[in-house]
């Protein structure tokens, strides 16, 4: 049985799929399977991936186009590996990824899913994500701060708990899992530039913006409803200043609004104990400061 079991989608990514298969098969640590599915291409990426001849590399073909979370999920069934590395048919993952993510997991038992911070192609930015478990599931009330394609699961917990992508959040499917697997094991982020993040027409984020943002919603009012808050659609608006950082500190009656909502969130946390209250209260807090700095 190999270590990791490399789960990657392709779909007519034809003109970046060759580097991001040599970012995996040129990784420094080498026991890995690399589970490909082909959800159908046209465009000659399946041609290129038939060509392929390492011996790791187990390639799934489709006669018709299933979609990502599909895809996924036959990929968490067809797996093998005791962790599973998450990777994106445009993306490159650095030489040192799965050797940095794996020395990490096995020093730390508790943590069940590790992702990286992200390098963007197009303008070289750097993108950071919270680290700590307890910052991350504060942060998820507001945004998705995992980087899908960077994570490192460990395959023990998602067979424990029969964990797969709900094909219901099609589009924001990887913050709705985060969401889930929160509440059953530790998740953090490796503070470690360990993967390059490509933005270009093609790529279902940016096909399906709008989708996504409204998928997104939902997800963000399902972890309100958790809470025990049912907020109305100005409340949600205020909600989503916080994840804009678009708090209008400067206008009396726009700032009281939002520390009403961070109140009310807080008070809500405080009789659920969902969320360290420590943590949230402190996350609620500097939303505020960076509306002041911008």
């Amino acid at each position: 049985m190999p270590k990791i079991t490399v789960l990657m989608s392709a779909y007519n990514t034809r003109p970046y799929i060759k580097n991001a298969v040599e970012s995996i098969l040129n990784q420094t640590c080498r026991d890995f399977e690399f589970l490909i599915i082909d959800d159908c291409s046209t465009d000659g990426t399946l041609e290129y991936l038939q060509s392929l001849e390492d011996p790791r590399i187990r390639l799934i073909t489709h006669d018709s186009n299933k979609g990502l979370v599909y895809c996924l999920n036959e990929g968490l069934d067809l797996s093998t590996g005791e962790y599973i590395a998450r990777m994106d048919s445009d993306d490159i993952s650095a030489p040192h990824r799965f050797e940095r993510q794996l020395r990490y997991m096995e020093d730390h038992p508790e943590v069940g899913v590790l992702g990286t911070f992200i390098t963007l192609f197009h303008n070289g930015e750097l993108v950071s994500k919270p680290t700590s478990h307890e910052d991350i599931r504060c942060w998820q009330l507001f945004y998705c701060c995992v980087g899908h394609p960077t994570v490192f699961m460990r395959s023990s917990v998602l067979k424990e708990h029969d964990i797969h992508y709900n094909p219901s959040f099609t589009h924001a499917e990887d913050y709705e899992f985060w969401s889930r697997l929160s509440e059953l094991t530790r998740i953090e982020n490796l503070p470690e530039y360990l993967f390059s993040y490509r933005v270009h027409e093609g790529q279902i984020s940016t096909q399906q913006h709008l989708a996504q943002r409204l998928t997104a919603d939902r997800v963000r009012r399902m972890l309100l409803y958790n809470l025990g808050v049912f907020p109305t659609e100005e409340e949600f608006d205020i909600h989503m200043q916080f994840y804009q950082r678009t708090i209008p500190v400067h206008n009396y009656e726009g700032y009281s609004r939002a520390l009403a909502w961070a109140h009310k969130l807080l008070e809500r946390n405080q009789a659920t104990g969902i969320y360290d209250q420590e943590t949230l209260n402190r996350i609620l807090s500097t939303c505020f400061t960076w509306s002041e700095i911008a």
